[in-house]
């Protein structure tokens, strides 16, 4: 069965690193939302991983240069990423889709987070930075209700309005420094497809 999308060659971007600090405005982080948007008239598709290494919460044990440390002096933290794969998505034409992932007991706080797509993306082949023409994607991260262990400043009234009128989806802050914008994300090789192909042509 052919699909609409094999008509060119799926690529690969991430956000790189992105700090996620425990709150923002006195609100907890504890939501991801990714959009991916069709702007095309054919249907396609992308797989979405989240790596997330998570708070040091820093005893001293996990410092890498442990042991007591002056106020000057500079720590760092060795910590695993655990990835998950959030799932691979059909979007169909001139349509957004948003992937949601809520967090508790603030696993997402404090965090770094790196999400990585595989799709029908479309690459600039002399910049190698996402453009427009198939899917674009973006990503933040931001407080959902106010609800996930840790004390919320947000008046009940808000957080009620938010809930009777959006339901479950959304959230009430969004996090201004957890922004990815589709033109910030990164192309994951070392060339662009097309690069490639010129030069697949060239040397056989």
């Amino acid at each position: 069965m052919k699909m609409d999308h094999k008509d060119h060659k799926q690529v690969t971007l991430t956000t790189g690193p992105v700090y996620v600090p425990p709150f923002n405005d006195d609100f907890p982080n504890d939501k991801l939302i990714v959009t991916l948007k069709n702007p095309t008239h054919k249907k396609l598709q992308a797989q979405v991983t989240l790596g997330i290494c998570n708070s040091p919460n820093p005893p001293a044990s996990s410092l890498v240069a442990g042991g007591n440390h002056a106020d000057n002096s500079v720590q760092t933290f060795k910590i695993m990423e655990i990835e998950t794969n959030l799932g691979s998505f059909k979007v169909d034409p001139m349509t957004c889709l948003r992937i949601e992932k809520t967090f508790v007991n603030n696993q997402l706080q404090d965090s770094v987070i790196r999400l990585t797509v595989t799709g029908d993306f479309k690459i600039c082949e002399d910049s190698c930075e996402p453009i427009c023409g198939l899917l674009e994607i973006s990503s933040v991260v931001g407080t959902e209700n106010g609800d996930s262990g840790v004390q919320s400043a947000i008046p009940a009234e808000k957080t009620a309005l938010h809930q009777g009128y959006y339901g479950s989806s959304g959230v009430t802050v969004t996090d201004p420094q957890t922004i990815v914008l589709y033109a910030n994300w990164v192309f994951c090789e070392n060339h662009c497809p097309c690069d490639s192909d010129s030069h697949s042509d060239s040397s056989s």
